[in-house]
């Protein structure tokens, strides 16, 4: 006797990014017989955005954000929103470091923005973020997922370049 196809179930629980009111919201995106359902709060209680077959979802991931697509529109959901006015404090304090001269805050925003990288990619594992995209991807759906460690790769590579066009154009200026 054959087992039937058991569908995976999962939860991604995070917040929306809502364009209209530049505002995030809490948010459910759920996953379960084959069905792709998004819940988001508001002052009325949870609203249902759309609830499709998981073939017809696109998901998008990049560190803690999972976007899905639907007809078109997409819907951005952060395990963690408060990291991204983190990470723009710390880049603003480290800019402020560097046109200071004061080499402990450059060096403290560097490792504060280290600490909210841990803490938004604990915040993506704890909200179910790799269990729910395992289930799109097994329901159907088209999943893409970049990393933190694919970021940080390019994020060096693109660091390494400047130094190496730097090196380049001060060479090239200073043999004119």
């Amino acid at each position: 006797m054959t087992m039937p196809y058991i569908f995976p179930h999962a939860t991604f629980a995070g917040a929306y990014g809502d364009t209209a009111t530049n505002s995030w919201y809490p948010a459910q995106a759920v996953v379960e017989q084959g069905i792709v359902t998004l819940w988001v709060a508001s002052p009325t209680g949870w609203m249902q955005y759309f609830s499709v077959p998981a073939a017809q979802v696109t998901v998008k991931s990049a560190a803690q954000r999972i976007t899905l697509s639907v007809e078109g529109r997409n819907y951005p959901i952060l395990a963690n929103p408060g990291a991204v006015y983190q990470a723009l404090n710390f880049g603003a304090a480290n800019v402020v470091g560097e046109i200071t001269g004061n080499q402990v805050l450059g060096t403290m925003s560097t490792a504060g923005r280290a600490m909210n990288q841990v803490g938004a990619a604990q915040a993506f594992t704890a909200g179910g973020g790799n269990e729910f995209l395992a289930a799109m991807r097994a329901s159907g759906s088209q999943v893409s997922r970049l990393s933190y460690g694919a970021l940080a790769a390019i994020g060096c590579g693109a660091g390494v370049l400047v130094v190496v066009l730097v090196v380049v154009i001060t060479v090239w200026s200073l043999n004119l």
